[in-house]
């Protein structure tokens, strides 16, 4: 049987001093395998943020190990960690957070940059990664002219261009419409379907329900952990 591709051990982060500290994540331990789609569900202040950028290695725990891949993040120097990152992890956001001014196309080239192919490898890579959530005839636009569905499509389609181990969504669907929101969802249940491991931070209920396991948390605590069918 393979190693888990996530495995957590008594994950801490805790916030503030004295008498006003507050434990972000309190002793959480979780195993996720290939081709799973976990959501990660809870309220404002539960912990699901901060366990998502302890699995992207945005930040580092106060205690406890966390390892992507067989790789310890809580030991690795920020360098080793952002190569890491860039080799392992794509991330979406919520804001979608792409460059106004440049296209698709070079936004989805931007994470190649750091691995140094040629230009005309990130161009096909990033064509590729455009045709592959639907955007192949546009290319060429700017965020300004897709709609906010499109600019999701982009983001996603940047975070699959490096072809990562783990695809971590935080609330990939708050800035959008229920109609949007259902299309972008049935293309992440579609890529997971082809093998990708999706972790998706929302705190949503229906968005949650397109994922096949589905973590609750509560004051930084893991209190429920159900596996369930999917809606697409």
């Amino acid at each position: 049987m393979s190693a888990p591709l996530i495995e957590t051990q008594n994950l801490v982060k805790t916030y503030g001093r004295g008498s006003s500290v507050i434990k972000a994540l309190d002793e959480v331990s979780l195993t996720i395998d290939r081709g799973e789609f976990v959501a990660v569900i809870g309220a404002s202040g539960s912990g699901k943020s901060t366990l998502m950028n302890m699995l992207g290695g945005l930040d580092k725990p106060d205690g406890g190990d966390i390892a992507i891949a067989g790789q310890s993040l809580a030991r690795m120097s920020k360098r080793a960690l952002a190569y890491f990152r860039n080799e392992t992890i794509g991330f979406v956001f919520q804001q979608f957070q792409l460059l106004p001014k440049k296209s698709a196309l070079t936004n989805v080239r931007l994470p190649m940059q750091y691995r140094r192919p040629r230009l005309d490898e990130e161009n096909e890579r990033a064509r590729q990664s455009l045709e592959r959530v639907g955007l192949g005839d546009r290319i060429h636009h700017k965020p300004t002219q897709l709609s906010g569905g499109q600019q999701q499509r982009v983001a996603i389609a940047r975070a699959l261009v490096g072809e990562p181990d783990l695809l971590l969504a935080d609330e990939p669907t708050g800035a959008l419409d229920s109609k949007t929101s259902t299309n972008v969802m049935e293309l992440l249940v579609e890529l997971n379907r082809q093998g990708i491991t999706i972790v998706l931070i929302t705190h949503d209920k229906e968005v949650a329900d397109y994922a096949n396991r589905v973590i609750k948390m509560r004051d930084g605590k893991i209190v429920e952990d159900v596996r369930q069918g999917v809606l697409a």
